[in-house]
């Protein structure tokens, strides 16, 4: 049993009276006959107090109330600690080592993945986000961990929680999960946005249809890529007031006409009952329109008006014979074949009429050499096999696009590089539309690789097996490619399908001839501009690789690009020389043989400061100087965040000081001044912030014991001065048991000591007293 209050026997023997002191540090005042400490208190735990509580941490030896404090997980308010235990590392931090699910960081301070809040706010929490199942959770950060935003929202849904289909989709996104694409026709609705419930396109006038794909009854025009315009079809002789793409009415028998207006052949007297039959069977059923009097077909004879009259051709029973029209200066015979109408031309002439040149001579009708250059002229004037092109009258050449002179045989200004496989003759500088001065490029050769430029080649070899070769994908689109920077575009082009169980290899020039826009009401091809803003960022390229109906095998291999790359000095490979590469003058900021790069000291201008119209018509993103508030010169040629910040800024554009200083970026090197709190050399706080007037600042992040606007003074229950060059402020640790209060001198740190206790922390007894029962008394 105890002997007294505080001491414990040993061995359960009494030694001369003497028992020893329980070892509670200062946690306990009692303890068993074995020494364990009964009734621990300041948060402490163990033998002998020598433990925090679960819940705390801190050196519970140190003997003091304080020894022991909440773990901050990240709080230390019930209300935000998500974690029932931490830990103290070596290094004097405390780490929460149990966080509750959705809580993460060495304090528990930050939301997990898939949850969002924040918990370093008194009654903060981390709720898990909302994103009605179109996400990928496993994914990290689907989900803005601070405001709970949805992000990559999956199956074409939107909105803060994915709770909507995106702008062009429509849909239930939260239940049936099934956002499809709009599809509203480009020609006749006004927008690609639909109904977001019901799907329904917006529709010009007198278009109709879920996505606005036809024209309302007794309208046409639609399919042509026109506008939908009343059919007019006349009342009196049309069945209805519909009509078919072409605006053709439907008219009742003997009616004839697009608007069904007049009589067709064979019948005549238009009226509300529509038109009486010819009975003229000799005249092939020709009569007048008016009266129905029997008559010849124009320039016909003979009794049944079977036969053409002479110097007309192509008998035809309804509508006569036509006139020859033979050429004096150019035919040998004013008589035609009456069948064709060819007339019998004489050397140097052509044409049915032989009233034109014959291919390579001009100024009929004298019918001159035209020597024109077959690369530079346009194709429909020249005949590859001959190697003669047809001129004008006065001898100059029909040149293509790109080409000038009289022969065709030069570059227009702006493009280069003459070709005969050009059906433009020359390329246009692309220059990525920053320029129109270039230059074929020379020294380089095409090489297979996986990169793609321009004029280099595209091939591949495919073979498929199917029980029927035929069927209605061998007309689809061969290769598909979209691209492009500022705004997609997909183009394709077109060959004669392979023919079943035949291994047949393809070359694909990539040049723009050949090429058409895809899902376009027209069959223009793509212009140079469009094709080389395709290359510059190609997002895909699709190959054909399957035909026929009931496909059983399709084979697609040996699928090769070529690009053009510069000539090893001194080599000698002329057989694949690369042409057709422009090599641009680049105005200032832009680099690259098609100025397709921002320069050093330059990066690309931010597509939201571009205006709507400027991001339909420019090429690529303009590159803008660095704007790295005058300290830098270089920045990221994409982002435009400024590399290597000086003069001690810090940030995007460098425009914040860096950690330890403080200021108003403004451009000058003076900008940012070190932090002093309160001394440069002896400064207790590693960040400040400009406050009050002009030049002056305070400091945010004062340690521990220090306080004041330059942290220049020590805290309640810390001495010393800062101030001082290696001032610091330290704990006064005054003795519970010895001084009058815990607070101590804010300089020297002596406390206040009770009467008979003495010691800077009043922790040891004066003369002639000794400490009995926690007080100094005297002896």
């Amino acid at each position: 049993q105890m002997s007294d209050a505080g001491f414990f026997r040993v061995g359960g023997v009494l030694f001369g009276g003497n028992c020893l002191q329980c070892e509670c540090n200062d946690h306990a005042s009692d303890c068993d006959i074995s020494g364990v400490c009964l009734d621990c208190n300041h948060n402490t735990t163990g033998p002998h107090c020598n433990q925090c509580l679960p819940g705390f941490y801190g050196n519970s030896t140190e003997g003091t109330e304080e020894d022991c404090q909440l773990c901050p997980c990240p709080l230390t308010v019930p209300s935000n600690s998500f974690s029932p235990t931490c830990l103290l590392e070596v290094s004097g931090a405390v780490a929460c080592d149990q966080c509750q699910d959705g809580y993460t960081g060495t304090n528990c301070e930050r939301c997990a993945s898939g949850y969002y809040g924040n918990p370093q706010v008194v009654g903060g929490t981390c709720v898990r986000c909302e994103c009605n199942g179109n996400v990928n959770i496993s994914e990290a950060g689907h989900c803005d961990t601070v405001t709970g935003e949805c992000l990559h929202c999956l199956g074409n849904t939107g909105g803060r929680h994915c709770e909507i289909c995106q702008s062009g989709y429509y849909g239930d996104a939260v239940s049936n999960k099934d956002c499809q694409d709009c599809g509203c026709d480009v020609r006749g609705a006004l927008s690609s946005v639909c109904d977001v419930t019901t799907g329904q396109c917006s529709c010009w006038e007198n278009v109709t249809g879920r996505t606005c794909d036809r024209c309302q009854s007794g309208f046409f025009g639609l399919q042509s890529g026109q506008s939908c315009q009343a059919c007019s079809c006349n009342q009196l002789g049309s069945v209805s007031e519909s009509c078919n793409d072409e605006g053709h009415c439907q008219c009742l028998e003997g009616v004839g006409g697009p608007k069904c207006d007049h009589c067709s052949h064979g019948y005549y007297g238009f009226h509300e009952s529509g038109c009486t039959a010819c009975n003229c069977g000799h005249t092939g059923g020709n009569c007048n329109p008016e009266s129905g009097e029997c008559t010849c077909p124009a320039h016909t004879e003979g009794d049944t008006c079977d036969r053409c009259e002479a110097g007309y051709w192509g008998h035809n029973p309804t509508t006569g014979c036509k006139p020859c029209s033979c050429s004096s200066a150019g035919s040998s015979s004013p008589q035609c074949d009456i069948t064709n109408g060819q007339c019998d031309c004489r050397d140097a002439f052509s044409g049915t009429s032989c009233d034109q040149c014959d291919t390579g001579y001009h100024g009929y009708p004298t019918c001159l050499a035209c020597g024109c250059d077959i690369a530079g002229t346009e194709e429909m004037f020249c005949n590859t096999t001959l190697g003669l092109c047809n001129c004008n009258l006065t001898g100059k050449c029909v040149c293509k696009t790109g080409v000038s002179g009289q022969r065709c045989e030069e570059c227009v200004s702006g493009w280069f590089g003459l070709s005969s496989v050009n059906p433009d003759g020359c390329s246009q500088c692309f220059c990525s539309g920053l320029s129109q001065d270039c230059e074929e490029g020379g020294g380089l050769t095409r090489v297979p690789v996986s990169l793609l430029s321009y004029g280099g080649l595209l091939s591949y070899i495919t073979t498929f097996y199917a029980e029927d070769s035929l069927g209605l994908s061998n007309q689809e689109p061969q290769v598909l490619m979209r691209g492009g920077t500022m705004r997609k575009l997909v183009i394709y082009t077109d060959m004669v399908a392979p023919k079943n169980g035949i291994r047949t290899h393809h070359d694909i020039r990539m040049m723009e001839h050949k090429w058409k826009y895809f899902n376009s009401v027209s069959e223009k091809a793509v212009s140079r501009t469009d094709f080389m803003y395709v290359l510059s960022n190609i997002q895909y390229i699709i190959i054909k690789a399957s035909y026929g109906n009931r496909l059983q095998q399709s084979r697609i291999s040996n699928i090769t690009l070529e690009t053009a790359m510069v000539l090893d000095e001194g080599s000698q490979v002329e057989r694949n020389v690369a042409r057709l590469i422009e090599s641009c003058i680049c105005p200032t900021g832009y680099t690259g043989l098609s100025c397709q790069e921002c320069a050093a000291g330059y990066f690309r201008q931010p597509q939201s400061e571009l205006s709507l119209q400027s991001q339909k018509s420019l090429f690529v993103r303009p590159c803008v100087r660095c704007r790295c508030s005058n300290h830098s010169k270089y920045c990221d040629p994409e982002t435009g965040d400024c590399q290597d910040c000086q003069h001690h800024t810090s940030g995007r554009s460098c425009g914040q000081c860096a950690r330890g200083y403080y200021g108003k970026v403004s451009g000058s090197v003076s900008d940012c001044s070190k932090c002093a709190c309160p001394l440069q050399e002896n400064s207790f706080s590693p960040t400040c912030i400009p406050d009050g007037a002009a030049g002056d600042f305070r400091c945010t992040a004062c340690q521990t014991g220090h306080e004041g606007r330059y942290c220049e003074r020590c805290s309640i229950g810390y001495y010393g001065n800062p101030s001082l060059p290696s001032g610091n402020c330290s704990q006064c640790n005054c003795s519970q048991w010895g001084s009058l209060h815990p607070l101590c001198d804010a300089l020297t740190g002596q406390c206040h000591c009770k009467t008979g206790v003495k010691g800077q922390t009043c922790d040891h007894c004066d003369k002639r007293h000794i400490l009995q029962a926690g007080e100094c008394v005297c002896k």
